[in-house]
């Protein structure tokens, strides 16, 4: 299992770093920001590069910041190029972990590792009141 985290700027590689320093190395994951003076064509170079490398039976994971942008534009022409992939947008740290710990147990979940992305969204202030409510009870 590989995972290509694409962004906008330095997001990609910044969520990959805090991944890795929760659970420790994430084989086969790489990152590719884009910046102000790239254009879709140097990035989706950089990506087909790294692409070509592996097997076409491997499972790969390309994560993007969101729909739409330079990053998914780029994604969907190597999903053209590249149909085993899979591709998932509004990637976060809950969804980089999960991915990990899913290559660790040697089984890819797309449905659990988009589950994750929602999963830990909260509003800590609403929760913290409902469980003191059910704390008072």
């Amino acid at each position: 299992m590989k995972l290509i985290l694409m962004s906008h700027g330095p997001l990609a590689s910044a969520i990959l770093t805090s991944a890795e320093m929760i659970i420790g190395k994430i084989s086969g994951a790489q990152s590719f920001s884009l910046t102000r003076e790239m254009g879709p064509t140097e990035l989706k170079k950089q990506v087909s590069t790294v692409l070509a490398t592996f097997p076409t039976d491997e499972t790969v994971v390309i994560g993007l910041d969101l729909l739409g942008g330079t990053p998914s534009n780029v994604a969907v022409q190597l999903l053209a190029e590249n149909p085993h992939l899979e591709v998932v947008t509004g990637i976060n740290l809950p969804m980089v972990i999960e991915f990990g710990n899913q290559q660790l147990l040697g089984k890819f979940n797309l449905s659990q590792l988009l589950s994750m992305g929602t999963v830990g969204i909260t509003d800590l202030k609403e929760k913290l009141t409902a469980d003191q409510a059910d704390d008072e009870e």
